[in-house]
């Protein structure tokens, strides 16, 4: 595999984690993290679209050249027509100035293709979620401060999310 597709794929798992939380409209700490950890940060306008359990994400914190590893059950409950995902990345590098690794918007069905292998429209049920990668060389240890946002067709917020990620 070569080197910007490794690094996609990372970004990708990394973003997912925001991503299904977010779409849950959820506050709560669903994941099987130390109580040190910060969570997730609710910054959605609405909570309709569903329901997230059985989150896992090991290990904690992650780590370079370590597979990391998450999965979950995710339940739709309003049909999800089209959409487009918005994410940042951003480190804070030596608690002296922000740098954004991310700042991109993605389709929301292909991410939906790529994490339940189902295509928009999205229909209400429960579906099973997981990803694994090794988290890349590019990403420098330290405090990531991640913020998913998608959007419907109309241009309307269905969800937001932020999220503190440590890597070592």
């Amino acid at each position: 595999m070569n080197a910007p597709r490794k690094n996609m794929n990372a970004l990708l798992m990394i973003l997912s984690v925001v991503l299904v939380s977010t779409l849950t409209g959820s506050t709560n700490n669903y994941y099987n993290e130390p109580t040190d950890n910060k969570g997730f940060i609710d910054c959605s306008v609405a909570k309709k679209f569903g329901q997230i359990s059985n989150i896992s994400i090991t290990p904690v914190p992650l780590k370079h050249g370590i597979m990391s590893y998450w999965k979950g059950s995710l339940q739709i409950k309003r049909t999800i027509q089209w959409g487009i995902l918005h994410a940042t990345l951003t480190h804070n590098f030596k608690n002296y100035t922000n740098i954004t690794f991310i700042d991109e918007q993605f389709n929301l069905c292909d991410f939906f293709v790529d994490m339940i292998t189902e295509h928009c429209p999205i229909q209400p049920g429960i579906y099973h979620i997981g990803a694994s990668e090794t988290i890349p060389k590019l990403f420098w240890p330290g405090q990531y401060y991640g913020e998913v946002t998608a959007y419907n067709e109309k241009g309307e917020q269905m969800m937001c999310l932020m999220k503190k990620i440590t890597i070592y």
